[in-house]
């Protein structure tokens, strides 16, 4: 049987420094491939339709009727060079894949800046809201801003708001929630997100170091592919849809702009999206306490 090759489109700027040489299949779904290596680092094959980049995944130019879990099963074993990702029935072609590499990546903002991020807080606010209204969203974490119910707060965790009360909360909030990411763990990867591209007060500083070495200890209370992202998170990785929306708070772009970017977020999963940009907007909410 021949083997079918696609094309690479691009890749991230993490994965493409230390992809391994062999790697089997961790997990399939439809139009992703979880791939892990045996010193355990995971990395993804993203249809480009579908999803933007990752640090740690290869987007590729798939048919419209591919399928990953039709074509790949859990744990089949994968080899790697410098050209090619390949198995028995498939591989993809990485000659002329460009690296994705975020423009904020290592860079550290003045809070000077922040004023002209936090403009756009209510709009951001009105519009999450507004999508989960359109999109019947469901997280199993309540971060409205409207009154709770005893009935919702009992149903619901609600992340608090003073950084020291969210961080008596990390326990509760890693692994916290349905799917393979689960909310609290996006709220959390969202709250890192808002918090990483400032040169923070000491105060703020001292609260982000708690935090990282507070989700970095229950690491193991959540799955394998939300502990990977969360990791990342630890180390400033994000998606290209969160690192764009990061340029955009930072870069005084148009209304326009930063509404087209935290679409690109919630579009993400049933509920990851909409949970990591609620975290975004707590961070946010932390930093204007600090002017």
């Amino acid at each position: 049987m021949a083997i079918v090759t696609h094309a690479a489109v691009s890749i991230g700027y993490l994965a493409a420094t230390r992809l391994p040489k062999n790697a089997h299949v961790h997990s399939c779904f439809a139009h992703a491939l979880n791939l892990i290596a045996d010193d355990g680092y995971l990395f993804t094959l993203l249809d480009a339709e579908f999803y933007q980049n990752l640090p740690d995944a290869v987007c590729v130019d798939l048919p419209h009727n591919w399928d990953w879990r039709q074509q790949a099963n859990q744990d089949e074993a994968v080899q790697l060079t410098a050209e090619h990702i390949q198995s028995l029935r498939w591989q993809v072609k990485l000659s002329e894949a460009v690296v994705w590499q975020p423009r904020l990546s290592g860079k550290s903002l003045s809070l000077n800046a922040l004023p002209e991020a936090l403009q756009h807080y209510e709009t951001l606010a009105s519009q999450l809201l507004l999508y989960c209204l359109e999109h019947r969203v469901e997280s199993d974490l309540f971060w409205a801003s409207a009154p709770v119910s005893q009935d919702e707060s009992r149903l619901r965790l609600i992340p608090q708001e003073q950084p020291e009360s969210l961080e008596n909360q990390v326990v509760k909030l890693i692994g916290y929630g349905k799917g393979l990411t689960p909310d609290g763990d996006d709220y959390l990867l969202g709250y890192l997100a808002a918090l990483s591209p400032w040169k923070l007060t000491p105060e703020l500083q001292a609260h982000q170091k708690r935090m990282q070495t507070l989700i970095a200890q229950h690491l193991a209370r959540t799955t394998d592919i939300s502990r990977h992202y969360l990791s990342r998170a630890l180390e400033g990785h994000f998606s290209q849809p969160v690192c764009a929306l990061q340029e955009q708070l930072t870069s005084q772009a148009q209304t326009s702009a930063v509404v087209h970017a935290a679409e690109q977020v919630m579009q993400f999963g049933a509920s990851s999206g909409v949970d990591c940009l609620a975290g975004m907007l707590h961070g946010l909410r932390n930093l204007k306490a600090t002017l």
